[in-house]
């Protein structure tokens, strides 16, 4: 019998990735929550590193807590990542992202209440 994807912390962050809508950014840590993986910011790292490109997947909407893209400046993840964010109207201001504005979920809203609407 397969796994469930509430079983399969893998899954549960492709889960919660594919959630955060365009236009907005989600830290590492925050899709962890999402998943149900609280304080597991780096297997949402290691998730999205193994997941094929071929996935129809908005990895690029995971950033880092500070509000930066955790590729190295000027790489061409860095600038392939940045450029995906910016055709959704996202905004740098001195490569960072204002995690207030662009931010999901908003800051009011409940990690809990997304955890329950999970599918």
């Amino acid at each position: 019998m397969p796994e469930t994807p509430t079983a399969d912390p893998p899954a549960r962050i492709l889960a919660a990735v594919r959630r955060i809508p365009r236009g907005k950014v989600c830290t590492y840590g925050d899709v962890a929550d999402i998943a149900g993986l609280p304080r597991r910011a780096r297997l949402v790292g290691t998730v999205l590193r193994q997941t094929p490109a071929s996935r129809d997947l908005p990895w690029f909407r995971v950033i880092n807590a500070g509000g930066r893209i955790s590729f190295p400046a000027g790489s061409d993840a860095y600038l392939r990542q940045r450029r995906k964010l910016e055709a959704e109207g996202i905004v740098f201001i001195s490569g960072r992202v204002d995690l207030k504005r662009y931010g999901w979920p908003p800051r009011e809203e409940q990690l809990d209440e997304l955890l329950w609407k999970m599918d």
